[in-house]
């Protein structure tokens, strides 16, 4: 991962997504924004390469889970993964090999 930094509004707080969250959850939340592209970036994934744009990101679950630290397990990633898609938070598309995670609204 690089350097930089993440700007998150306080309104945060008062959002369904934050509030009706589990601990592990905001976790993960916070973890997808910091793994998140801040611009277009060049990627190679499935043998291809693509262009990721800002707010995009190819990862896997163990990596999440890695970045994430003690306490997130690999069922808490996928629980909010689908979570955060049905929330319009994220959209995801994954393989065997990975997965591509689009935060919406970046």
């Amino acid at each position: 991962m690089s350097g930089g930094w993440v700007k998150i509004h306080r309104e945060l707080l008062d959002h369904p997504i934050w509030k009706n969250s589990t601990p592990e959850q905001k976790t993960i939340f916070v973890t997808f924004l910091c793994m998140a592209n801040h611009r277009q970036n060049k990627w190679e994934w499935m043998g291809k390469e693509y262009d990721l744009q800002a707010g995009q990101f190819v990862t896997s679950l163990e990596s999440v889970v890695k970045a994430c630290g003690r306490g997130v397990t690999m069922q808490n990633v996928r629980t909010a993964i689908k979570r955060f898609e049905k929330l319009g938070f994220l959209t995801n598309e994954s393989t065997k090999t990975g997965r591509l995670i689009t935060i919406e609204n970046w």
